[in-house]
């Protein structure tokens, strides 16, 4: 799905005291299959942002279009496009409600009309796909689930609807660094395996450093930096300028050159860090 942001502006409590510009003529544009990062510090407009795609708020003025539909309209093909969006929000599994995990995962299927055959596939591979085995899980209560199973479950939930387009907003918020490293490669092997563009909501840039290729940098709701994840993640001055950590490895990086050590200060993972450091020890 081609995803177009055109000078989208969205105010908080217009006409009120606690009146607030979250978005200032926000222009974005996002290429089918794309996998693209959007950060900036708190209160940035970042979650906004993805609730305009996900055709959740009425712009105050400008517009999103999903293939060239306004993703607000109140239109049967509007309807359409949204229902191709899937939106998770930080801890997902709050909004969870259903008895079983089946019957949670196959809520979403369930109101697409399809049958029961093609519910069950889709709930079997929605939660191998975030590494929970249906034939351990299914009939067992969320509820009674650790925090980072209902997380998965969850996201289960929005991959068995299959989308077009995935957006998630900080994911992994709470979950430990093994849970994290898990959940991330997961989504990338499910977004490889679908050719769905996917779009992740992070402060945490060393998340988005092995799982996007492009990272949209907001600042005061406005885009103030758009372009290759490498470009954007290497660059720890303008990174802090916003408000933001550079990526730990970055820093490293930096620290070495300061040092005076050839390196580049754009090796994202760690791999390309360790590999960097090797090659200037080498010399």
């Amino acid at each position: 799905m081609h995803i177009r942001v055109e000078s989208l502006t969205h105010i908080y409590a217009r006409g009120t005291p606690a009146e607030r510009v979250a978005l200032r003529g926000v222009d974005l544009e996002i290429e089918p299959g794309e996998r693209v990062g959007i950060s900036g510090p708190t209160g940035s407009g970042k979650s906004t942002l993805v609730q305009h795609i996900a055709g959740l708020l009425t712009p105050a003025a400008g517009r999103v279009l999903l293939d060239g539909v306004p993703a607000h309209a109140r239109t049967p093909e509007a309807r359409a496009r949204r229902r191709q969006v899937g939106l998770a929000f930080q801890f997902p599994e709050a909004q969870m409600f259903e008895v079983t995990v089946f019957r949670e995962v196959a809520f979403g299927p369930r109101h697409l009309g399809l049958n029961a055959d093609e519910i069950a596939a889709r709930v079997r591979w929605a939660l191998e796909m975030v590494g929970l085995d249906p034939d351990a899980f299914a009939d067992r209560v969320p509820f009674a689930l650790s925090g980072g199973e209902m997380r998965r479950v969850a996201l289960a939930g929005i991959l068995a609807l299959k989308p077009q387009v995935l957006i998630l907003d900080e994911p992994t918020a709470g979950l430990d660094p093994r849970g994290r490293a898990d959940i991330l490669a997961r989504l990338r092997a499910w977004q490889e395996q679908t050719g769905a563009t996917f779009i992740l909501v992070s402060h945490h840039l060393d998340e988005m450093a092995g799982l996007v290729d492009r990272v949209v940098l907001l600042a005061d709701g406005q885009v103030v930096a758009d372009g290759p994840t490498r470009h954007i993640l290497g660059d720890g001055d303008r990174l802090r300028s916003v408000g933001l950590s550079p990526p730990p490895g970055v820093v490293l990086l930096e620290a070495l050159r300061a040092a005076g050590w050839p390196v580049r200060t754009d090796a994202l993972v760690i791999e390309e860090i360790i590999s960097e450091i090797v090659r200037c020890i080498e010399r």
